[in-house]
């Protein structure tokens, strides 16, 4: 038994699978396909499967990671090719491969890159993308944070970085990298800061697609 890993991508239709189906979907692909998986002893045998930063559900991307423990001594030939033969629509296996002594582990992701749709119906705001760019180029902008531990105010400008704006009328762009783990921030503040400090646009539609997953050191987790 040695521990693999699967970079795959969550699209389309399918950011809206929950993260219980979406563990339940790739055990059913793995089945199909007939991956060696290793399952545990017991009366409940099951197979051990862990995705690294679950995605929230709306959320697409195209760097999301599945470690699995397998039975045979390499990962079989054709893998990629074999499990997006058995995954729906909107799951593809971009890359499988063995974690060389256990790999990277989970706990050193730090920063998740992420772009932002933001979308008009028929073109966008004068001032809009400059105006975006002024607020979160200020050293202090807060917001009301939630999280399991209750509510706080805090400064975004410490949880997020390398922001850039992007105007493709009827929509703009903003990719950033974002805090994960355990002080982690969603993408999604973003749009609420520009909504609470700048009402005087009505942003009618929001997209957010996760590009990276990056070390504290800002290296591509693998």
């Amino acid at each position: 038994m040695f521990k693999a890993r699967m970079k795959f991508a969550k699209e389309g239709r399918a950011k809206y699978i929950s993260h219980l189906d979406l563990m339940h979907a790739m055990q059913r692909a793995m089945a199909r396909c007939q991956m060696p998986m290793w399952f545990t002893e017991g009366f409940n045998q099951h197979a051990y499967v862990s995705i690294a930063l679950p995605l929230s559900t709306g959320f697409s991307s195209e760097c999301e990671f599945l470690d699995f423990n397998i039975t045979s001594e390499s990962v079989p030939e054709n893998a990629v090719e074999a499990m997006n033969d058995a995954l729906p629509e909107g799951l593809r296996a971009i890359e499988i491969y063995p974690l060389e002594d256990g790999g990277l582990k989970v706990g050193r992701i730090a920063w998740s890159q992420y772009r932002i749709t933001w979308s008009f119906e028929n073109s966008v705001p004068a001032g809009f993308a400059e105006t975006v760019r002024q607020l979160f180029a200020q050293p202090v902008v807060e917001i009301l944070k939630r999280s399991k531990r209750g509510e706080k105010v805090v400064n975004m400008r410490d949880l997020m970085h390398d922001l850039s704006i992007d105007e493709q009328a009827p929509e703009v762009f903003a990719t950033v990298v974002t805090a994960a783990g355990n002080n982690s921030m969603s993408p999604e503040y973003l749009t609420r800061a520009v909504q609470q400090y700048l009402p005087q646009y009505e942003i009618p539609f929001c997209a957010y697609h996760r590009l990276n997953v990056l070390t504290e050191d800002g290296q591509n987790f693998r």
